[in-house]
């Protein structure tokens, strides 16, 4: 008991330290961009990301021929010699942390609130490395989307299986910023989820799920409880009255989920929309996916795909991209198989699902 609440103790003490670091980077951050300045920069953080990165450029540069290349910033995060981003890699511009003072997981919303201080483009994009956008011409298309229809966000939210983080707001694994609408000191990416008592609150809820035989009758309580990066921007802009957004759509259908006819579809059809495990509003999710627009089968390995426009605009590999050898090979015949890339995959080559 008394172990249990010291960890508390201590990750909360985490979490101030993380806080009044942000504060101070906030007090060093830019106002709202000037709308003339235009231009588009990409903030990543590189953890492990050294195959995604080089994939990730070469991509970039075939969907958008003709097009200034982004400056892109790397705080490069790595602990690993192997993994670490050389500083005089023409491509990026790398940033390395002073010091390793903080952990779970705040350094990656601390390093994109580093990177932010540097960015002087009316536009930024918030892309994990192992984030592929694959709609042709993006980089110039986005932002005049953006800006023909008065957004501060777009890109892409949290996959609708993670249901107990926030939903229907662009999430930092692919975020469009307008920083002319939006200005760079509200851009807290600090997550909330080691602040008492809200950690407490949450940790005896999902206690309650895992009660045997009985645990699925409390999961509607996590639903949209855990306050993970970028959380408090989503309460700051999430209702839209501020600045306008869209998100591309997540690729799930909820029948392939809950069956239609089922017991456990009716109780979801009782559930609101507050508690429901299965996002409600209309549009929020995509039943069609790469594959039936004639892209690779992306969700077949067990990534994510999201779509725009009736088209695929990106995918997502998640945490196996940190294990170097499990999704190279794949990631290769799905990059090859896209519209404007110079390689293509035989039709006929299966996909092999990565576990």
């Amino acid at each position: 008991m008394w172990r249990a609440v010291e960890q508390l103790r201590r990750q909360h003490a985490r979490h101030r330290q993380a806080t009044a670091r942000w504060e101070q980077i906030r007090a060093q951050l830019p106002g709202r961009v000037d709308p003339a300045a235009g231009g588009l920069t990409i903030c990543s953080v590189a953890f492990r990301a050294k195959a995604c990165l080089d994939r990730n450029d070469l991509l970039m540069r075939r969907l958008n021929p003709g097009v200034d290349r982004p400056r892109w910033l790397l705080f490069d995060n790595n602990v690993e010699l192997r993994e670490t981003i050389d500083l005089t890699d023409p491509r990026f511009t790398v940033v390395r942390p002073q010091g390793r003072d903080v952990d779970m997981g705040y350094e990656h919303a601390l390093g994109i609130s580093e990177l932010l201080s540097r960015v002087r483009t009316r536009f930024v994009l918030i892309q994990d490395p192992d984030c592929f956008i694959v709609m042709p011409d993006w980089i110039r298309r986005v932002p005049q989307y953006m800006d023909e229809h008065r957004l501060g966000f777009f890109g892409t939210p949290i996959n609708p299986r993670r249901h107990n983080s926030y939903r229907y707001f662009p999430y930092m694994v692919c975020m469009f910023v307008d920083l002319a609408r939006v200005s760079p000191k509200d851009l807290c990416f600090v997550p909330d989820v080691w602040r008492l008592p809200g950690s407490v609150a949450y940790r005896l809820r999902r206690a309650l799920t895992r009660i045997p035989k009985a645990g699925h009758l409390f999961r509607a309580l996590l639903t949209e409880q855990w306050k993970t990066n970028g959380w408090r921007i989503k309460e700051q802009f999430g209702r839209g009255d501020r600045v306008k957004f869209e998100c591309a759509l997540p690729v799930w259908d909820v029948n392939d989920t809950i069956p239609p006819g089922s017991l456990k579809r009716l109780i979801h059809d009782m559930t609101p929309g507050a508690w429901s495990p299965v996002p409600k509003q209309p549009g929020y999710c995509s039943t069609i996916g790469f594959a039936q627009t004639g892209a690779p089968d992306v969700g077949a390995l067990g990534w994510e795909e999201f779509m725009w426009q009736g088209r695929p605009f990106a995918f997502h590999i998640g945490s196996v991209h940190g294990q170097p050898g499990r999704y190279e090979r794949q990631l290769d015949i799905v990059l090859g198989g896209l519209p404007g890339a110079r390689a293509a995959r035989a039709p006929s080559q299966p996909f092999e699902r990565v576990h």
